[in-house]
């Protein structure tokens, strides 16, 4: 955000389950929900037309905003969208992001301190071998600090937005899309394979190469909104 700059009114809301914000009654909310959540929160603060930006969870959460509110969108950037076969959607569904509550050893310190550590260097976490590594995992002590702390201070809830990414049909969601669609890639990143399935899926879907960093990032979602915000 601070690299995007150039005067935007910009905002960032933490979604339903990470973060200061407060879970969804539904048991099992689906990215439409998390997605009407944020567009209701987005009409009480005034906000008649937007452009969304979401990466991973967020992507799909912005997918279903755009596709529920055409009308109030004025362009989307994606930035690493998950997309998956049947297998892959079961298994991590059942192993990617387990359901955990506090118990009396303290146990879920440990584990959100290793769940969020792994995800650094493999891909999927569960998987630690050469085969699943990630060429580019750097640790990060201060990040990785940061990031335990947001799963334990959600950690009954912290499951409910993966399992909603797992279960996403995103390859029926991007065809439907109406609004000019920015997919940023790079590289080294975990979901970086399939930026170009997602840019074919999309009619008239803008696909930029960048190497990941905030400014290179932000010069092409200015360069995007330029034209279409």
């Amino acid at each position: 955000m601070e690299a995007i700059g150039g005067g935007r009114s910009l905002y960032a809301f933490d979604n339903p389950c990470n973060g200061q914000s407060c879970a969804p009654a539904m048991d099992q909310p689906t990215m439409r929900d998390f997605a009407d959540m944020l567009a209701r929160g987005s009409a009480a603060m005034g906000l008649e037309q937007v452009a969304l930006y979401g990466t991973h969870t967020g992507s799909h959460i912005m997918m279903e905003w755009a596709l529920a509110h055409p009308e109030n969108v004025s362009a989307l950037i994606l930035d690493g969208v998950a997309l998956m076969d049947d297998a892959t959607r079961a298994e991590f569904l059942e192993l990617y992001a387990p359901p955990k509550v506090p118990d009396e050893a303290g146990s879920q310190f440990h584990w959100a301190w290793n769940f969020i550590r792994d995800q650094m260097f493999f891909y999927p976490h569960y998987k630690k071998d050469n085969a699943h590594r990630r060429p580019e995992g750097v640790f990060d002590a201060q990040t990785l600090h940061e990031l335990t702390m947001d799963v334990l201070s959600n950690l009954e809830t912290y499951h409910k937005p993966y399992e909603a990414v797992f279960r996403h049909d995103v390859r029926s969601a991007l065809p439907k899309l109406g609004v000019p669609v920015l997919i940023l890639s790079h590289d080294d990143g975990a979901l970086d394979e399939a930026s170009a399935e997602v840019a074919s899926l999309v009619a008239g879907a803008q696909l930029v190469r960048n190497d990941g960093s905030a400014a290179a990032k932000a010069a092409a979602i200015n360069a995007f909104l330029e034209k279409h915000a």
